[in-house]
């Protein structure tokens, strides 16, 4: 779930403060990377009903947990996914939220839903952008929450490697070389604008940069400064294999960049 979603969902249960009718919000969280079973999900579930509800509460709210757990059986896919959040008070609302980072289990009855938990812990989560390049284009994505938010692709004039040239003098190589070095600053520049520009209204944390390594000096010149200092990770990689290689590979990146090692 990425964060405009996530922003869309509060502001609906944000329609159901003070409501005239108390609402059971339920968190099951995971610290362990690996996602649950739904086994593992229903016992857990089970043991916070017993643990923190009355026998009152149980009663008043039997229909709403059921259906939690028929969900937790029949439709939760643990795929990528840490925590569950529900959000229920009978025909008045039913709303499940998923999300891939860590929330403490919890359960609570109230006239408001308790959103605490998410807000506070999105909070702490900038986004980071990923950065490819090479002589052809470029791609460029931001990952929040731990999902792709958003991506571009920009596609610039070929930069040749080669130029023909009629002679083998000095002068010409030279000429050839000013050639590629002017192709290549107009690309890099384009770049630089267009990074510059799809960040904008955008909070982030840091850039990773990606492509081919003699690239990365390069483009960090043609960065704006603010947008440089960013730049604390790497990643070596052709930038036409799939979208999601590119992911995957970046989020072991970002770990090591979250632990204070800079690649």
């Amino acid at each position: 779930m990425n964060y405009q979603n996530v922003e869309k969902n509060l502001q609906r249960l944000a329609s159901h403060k003070r409501s005239p009718y108390k609402i059971l919000s339920l968190y099951l969280g995971f610290k362990d990377k690996k996602s649950p079973s739904g086994t593992v999900l229903v016992t857990l579930f089970h043991l916070l009903i017993h643990k923190s509800l009355t026998s009152l509460e149980k009663k008043a709210f039997r229909e709403d947990l059921k259906k939690i757990e028929k969900y937790l059986q029949e439709s939760f896919d643990t795929r990528g996914n840490r925590s569950i959040v529900f959000f229920t008070a009978g025909a008045h609302l039913f709303k499940v939220l998923q999300f891939e980072f860590y929330l403490p289990p919890d359960v609570s009855i109230s006239y408001s839903p308790n959103v605490a938990p998410i807000v506070e812990t999105i909070s702490r989560y900038g986004a980071y952008l990923v950065l490819l390049a090479d002589r052809k284009r470029a791609r460029l994505f931001t990952v929040h929450l731990g999902k792709i938010e958003e991506h571009e692709d920009i596609v610039n004039g070929f930069v040749p490697q080669k130029v023909k040239h009629g002679d083998d003098t000095w002068d010409a190589q030279d000429k050839i070389l000013r050639h590629i070095e002017d192709h290549l600053h107009r690309h890099l520049k384009l770049i630089a604008q267009s990074v510059d520009d799809f960040v904008k209204q955008k909070r982030i944390e840091f850039i990773i940069l990606g492509g081919h390594k003699e690239f990365f000096n390069k483009i960090k010149k043609h960065l704006p400064k603010r947008l440089a200092k960013k730049v604390l990770g790497e990643l070596v990689t052709e930038i036409n294999i799939p979208l999601n290689d590119v992911f995957l590979r970046s989020k072991k990146v970002a770990q090591n960049i979250g632990k204070g090692v800079h690649l």
